[in-house]
């Protein structure tokens, strides 16, 4: 009997290379987000692609330090939504940005919207937390 090799069984298996992955180097970062950044990082390689990033950060910090923290590494002002504890700033990211927005320790999550060269449109997403709230 010959199997013919339809590509299903590789493309599951990169799938699940591809979220080992991501779990290892960006657990904090929305799947669909990275994604899309790496398929836009991969096409115009020299380019940083505009998105709108939102970022849940733990109760209790100074909402005046979080905004000088995020403008000294992004260079943009973010807005500052639920108490402090959601960020929206609209800028071009690339891989190692990103890292870095994830890597602090405050950061509980981070999603993107891609923007292109559009002005930012505020917050749009909500965090996983929520929507898993709202499932019980």
């Amino acid at each position: 009997m010959r199997f013919i090799l339809t590509g299903k069984e590789e493309i599951i298996a990169a799938m699940e290379q591809f979220e080992q992955q991501h779990q290892k180097f960006l657990p904090k970062v929305d799947r669909r987000f990275v994604i899309d950044l790496f398929l836009r990082l991969r096409e115009k390689p020299d380019e940083r692609p505009m998105y709108t990033i939102e970022t849940w950060v733990e109760e209790g910090g100074d909402t005046k330090a979080i905004r000088e923290q995020v403008m000294q590494m992004t260079g943009t002002a973010p807005q500052i939504y639920d108490k402090g504890t959601h960020l929206v700033a609209n800028h071009r990211i690339d891989y190692d940005l990103l890292k870095k927005i994830q890597d602090h320790p405050k950061v509980i999550e981070v999603k993107g919207t891609y923007m292109g060269s559009s002005a930012s449109i505020g917050p749009s997403q909500e965090s996983s937390a929520e929507i898993s709230r709202g499932e019980k």
